[in-house]
C-alpha cells in the first residue's frame, strides 16, 4: 500500500508544471506532506497535480512556481491547511489559463513562442493565438477595414441619390 501511495504522489508531482522549475524548493515533497495531513478533509489533494491542460513560458512558470513557494510557506508556518484546496483552484481555474493566454497571444507572443507543457516539462514551439481567440468580441483590422468601406460606400450612395433628386 505504501509502494502504491508513493508511486501515485511521483506521478502526480510529474504532471504538475509548478514543480518543473526551482527544485531546491521541494514543492513535491512540501505539497504530499500537506496533502497527507489532510486527508479527511480534501480526499482529492493529489488528483488535483494535473495540470496538463496548460503550456506556459518560462516567466510565467517561474512566477507560478515562486508564488506556490510562498503560499506553501504561510500555509506550513499558519498550519491552515484549510487554504490550500482554495489556493488550488484558484490557480488551475484563474491563474495558469491567464498566464497561458499572456503566453500566446500579443504583445507577448510574436509569431510563435517556446513554451513547457506542464504534463512532462518538455519545450516545444507554439504558434501564437490569433487576434478572435485572444481577445474575443474584438475586431481586427480586416473587419475594421470593411466595416468603414461599408459606411463610405453606404454615405457615397446616399449622397448620390439625394443628388439625382434634387
Amino acid at each position: 500500500m505504501w509502494l502504491l501511495t508513493l508511486g501515485g504522489v511521483f506521478l502526480a508531482a510529474a504532471q504538475a508544471c509548478v514543480f518543473c522549475r526551482l527544485p531546491a524548493r521541494d514543492l513535491s515533497g512540501r505539497l504530499a506532506q500537506l496533502c497527507s495531513q489532510m486527508e479527511a478533509q480534501w480526499k482529492d489533494c493529489e488528483a488535483s497535480w494535473n495540470f496538463s491542460a496548460f503550456a506556459l513560458d518560462e516567466g510565467s512558470m517561474n512566477k507560478v512556481t515562486e508564488k506556490t513557494h510562498r503560499v506553501l510557506r504561510v500555509i506550513e508556518i499558519k498550519k491552515s491547511l484549510s487554504s490550500l484546496p482554495s489556493y488550488w483552484q484558484w490557480l488551475q481555474k484563474i491563474q495558469l489559463p491567464e498566464y497561458t493566454r499572456e503566453a500566446l497571444c500579443a504583445p507577448t507572443c510574436r509569431g510563435s513562442t517556446i513554451l513547457y507543457n506542464c504534463s512532462t516539462c518538455e519545450s516545444f514551439e507554439a504558434l501564437c493565438w490569433p487576434q478572435k481567440r485572444c481577445f474575443p468580441g474584438s475586431h481586427d483590422l480586416w473587419e475594421a477595414r470593411i466595416l468603414l468601406l461599408s459606411v463610405f460606400g453606404s454615405v457615397l450612395l446616399l449622397g448620390v441619390l439625394s443628388l439625382v433628386v434634387e
